[in-house]
């Protein structure tokens, strides 16, 4: 068992539906229909894994084309402006607010070495010019916050704990020292930063300096012989309990201040789990815990409307899902291939999509746009605020 890194997202395919958790909770009227998806327009094509995009003025889009080491700007007619590029890095995240972008640029992540493991907070602002606000990384290595995070068997006396041998070192382990950011967004003087390295969510200030905000909980697993025989776990341990990393893959924040993170928990690179991903609210001031969506494949994206409903991105089952309000439970909200995020602006739902290029073919990723008829979200995720009037209610 092992957790998702940029090289494992091109082959990894999660797990099993947990317990059921209460929907997430805003006040106005959910009596109303689900949104439907209407007229979908391509902005962009030919791109290099659009992991992670934000949204601008004037319809602007920005974009992390995560395995080519760019950040980019993507114009309301297509064009694309670079705003910044550091080739063999991963670029994890990109985010607005206040005329700033703000993204994550990677390397050494998942390699079991933390001194090569560097993980710059940047932002550059309106005139172009690029800040290293910080390196989650070498936070990482001093903090390593879920350090006392015991994964895997937790309670497997030694014996059948030693016949794991097709685990290895994940039969059962602690929180390693690693750092690997998928999402960044703006959140009051801060900037918060989901860790799919770390398992955490973290905050840095203006000057750079990084708190933890939460760590996420283990995502247990119940070993039946079915799953025994399917990854080689020694039958002495089904009945037992395997405890998944959680992975947090985006973030978002809602109108109460309330952060809704995607996870996409440690497992085999295979679809032998079924569907295990899940989406959990966070407190941002005391960093408790609370999983809101449950049975969902690879969720790498999340957004959210007026009505508290979650728009997911889930990457290996081909679609985007919405998880209505008062719901644990993702429903289709439209099919697509291999899409990486999801953001809102008023009634129209930007997404990415054919994330990942396939072996030996030329990068084909776009970023999409779909009108919602039934209604539009009062909160508009991922937009930068202080953009046009104008913006908010342009389709």
């Amino acid at each position: 068992m092992k957790k998702a890194t940029p090289a494992a997202l091109a082959t990894l395919s999660l797990a099993a539906t947990l317990g059921l958790g209460a929907g997430p909770a805003h006040a106005g009227d959910y009596s109303r229909p689900l949104p439907t998806p209407g007229k979908t327009t391509t902005l962009a094509d030919g791109l290099l894994s659009p992991l992670r995009i934000a949204l601008g003025h004037g319809k602007s889009v920005d974009v992390a084309q995560s395995f080519g080491g760019t950040v980019d700007r993507v114009k309301s007619k297509g064009s694309i402006e670079q705003l910044d590029s550091m080739p063999g890095y991963f670029a994890g995240s990109v985010s607005r607010f206040g005329g700033t972008t703000y993204y994550t640029m990677t390397v050494g992540a998942g390699e079991g070495v933390p001194e090569a493991n560097e993980s710059l907070l940047k932002s550059i602002d309106r005139k172009g010019n690029i800040r290293t606000i910080t390196d989650i990384a070498a936070y990482e290595r001093v903090a390593n916050p879920d350090g006392d995070t015991i994964y895997g068997f937790r309670d497997l006396d030694e014996e059948c704990l030693a016949a794991q041998v097709d685990l290895g070192p994940f039969a059962r382990y602690s929180g390693a020292q690693d750092s690997n950011p998928y999402a960044t967004v703006a959140f009051g003087r801060h900037v918060l930063v989901a860790d799919a390295g770390a398992n955490a969510i973290f905050k840095v200030d203006q000057k750079g300096n990084v708190s933890t905000v939460a760590v996420l909980p283990a995502i247990p697993l119940e070993v039946t012989a079915e799953i025994a025989a399917a990854l080689g776990i020694d039958p002495c341990a089904v009945g037992s309990t395997y405890y998944l990393e959680p992975v947090p893959t985006d973030l978002e924040v809602g109108w109460n201040g309330k952060l809704y993170v995607t996870s996409l928990p440690g497992g085999p690179e295979d679809p032998s789990l079924g569907a295990r991903g899940s989406v959990f609210a966070v407190n941002a001031w005391n960093g408790t815990t609370r999983q809101v969506a449950t049975g969902l494949t690879t969720p790498t994206g999340v957004a959210l409307d007026k009505r508290g409903n979650l728009y997911v991105a889930e990457l290996f089952a081909n679609r985007i899902s919405v998880v209505p309000h008062g719901s644990s439970q993702a429903q289709l909200l439209l099919e697509a291939t291999l899409p990486g995020d999801v953001e809102l602006r008023g009634s129209t739902l930007y997404a990415t999509t054919d994330v990942l290029p396939g072996e030996g073919t030329p990068p084909d990723g776009k970023i999409i746009r779909v009108k919602l008829k039934g209604g539009h979200g009062w909160y508009q995720s991922g937009v930068d605020p202080t953009g046009d009037k104008a913006d908010a209610n342009q389709d």
